[in-house]
């Protein structure tokens, strides 16, 4: 037989003569079966070698009451966040041969339990259940699953045993007031979002410790809470600048925020970086336009959605799973706006 013969020609007849055994054998070398003698395992492996055969994914995993696929579930599927984490989990899944189906929510648990239903119908090998928008706890999901593994993106849960991943945005607001503090600033304002996020009152926390850890009394005046849009971040750099003692640097805990507060500060007159150092959150599409470009908090989500699929696939391949919160670190990304040159 040819060794050039395709290996979509090739079938596990073909295998199973060249190494002299049964097909049955064969399938159980495939599936690493117990009870086939050493010699004879090193046998077939030496045919299937030899004939480049390559086993049909689909019919194993079809025999094995699942498919080479798995569903993810997210509550928005036009997320700020939702296509990054997405094409990630998609990476990962198709260099395993695993193919991803993909669904939404909306938010609602009702579309979530439907959604679950065709998937199991479907024979899914694991899903992901993702948030689009915001950290957020949660609970179990909305139908029983079995023994069909999951894993929780961008939220997290103490109510069932999954892993999950999210953002340290704790350790982002450490880390942006840290790099204005390393910088000199010593009087650090900081423009949060609405506190009912998770994200503002972690980005928050992380701006208090830093400050802690250098020294530096925390200000309560120096903080101001709006929406996530950028009139909030205009208006509440207004503010800020209008203190008997104004900042020399603003901490935006989101770009649009950053951005705001960048219109403001340029309608007053101020030079930035040199009267006032700017940095956001988030490491949005539009933070490296802004005038100057805007120093910002890299979310993690390439990180985090490859993080999910590699934690899934181990989860299908048997690898048991505990209740474990992943907390991926956010980068900092350095611009004009403080003054430091461009990473």
């Amino acid at each position: 037989m040819s060794r050039k013969r395709s290996a979509n020609a090739v079938t596990i007849h073909d295998v199973a003569q060249l190494a002299e055994v049964s097909p049955a054998t064969v399938s159980k070398v495939i599936n690493d079966v117990p009870y086939v003698s050493e010699q004879t395992r090193q046998r077939v492996l030496a045919a299937i070698d030899k004939l480049n055969y390559r086993p049909n994914v689909i019919a194993r995993s079809l025999r094995k009451s699942h498919t080479a696929t798995i569903g993810l579930i997210t509550d928005d599927l036009e997320g700020v966040f939702t296509m990054a984490m997405m094409r990630s989990i998609e990476e990962v899944a198709s260099t395993q041969g695993f193919s991803v189906f993909l669904c939404n929510s909306y938010g609602e648990m009702s579309r979530e339990r439907a959604h679950l239903e065709v998937l199991l119908a479907k024979q899914v090998s694991g899903i992901i259940l993702m948030s689009g928008y915001k950290v957020r706890e949660r609970g179990a999901p909305a139908l029983e699953l079995g023994r069909v593994p999951v894993v929780y993106l961008y939220q997290y849960t103490t109510d069932v045993d999954v892993p999950c991943i999210i953002p340290d945005d704790l350790g982002g607001g450490a880390l942006g007031t840290r790099h204005l503090l390393e910088l000199g600033r010593r009087r650090i304002g900081f423009v949060n979002g609405p506190l009912h996020f998770e994200a503002s009152q972690q980005r928050l926390i992380g701006y208090q410790q830093a400050l802690r850890n250098h020294g530096i009394a925390f200000d309560p005046a120096l903080v101001r809470t709006g929406k996530w849009n950028e009139q909030s971040g205009y208006e509440l750099a207004h503010e800020l600048m209008a203190l008997p003692q104004p900042p020399d640097a603003i901490f935006c805990a989101s770009d649009s925020l950053a951005a705001g507060a960048l219109d403001a500060l340029h309608e007053l007159g101020l030079r930035i970086p040199q009267d006032v150092a700017v940095v956001g959150f988030d490491n949005r599409y539009f933070s490296g336009y802004q005038r100057p470009p805007l120093t910002t908090i890299a979310l993690p989500l390439y990180e985090m959605g490859s993080l999910a699929g590699e934690l899934l696939l181990k989860a299908i391949q048997g690898e048991p799973t505990h209740r474990v919160i992943h907390r991926v670190p956010c980068t900092l990304i350095k611009r004009l706006s403080c003054g430091a040159p461009p990473d």
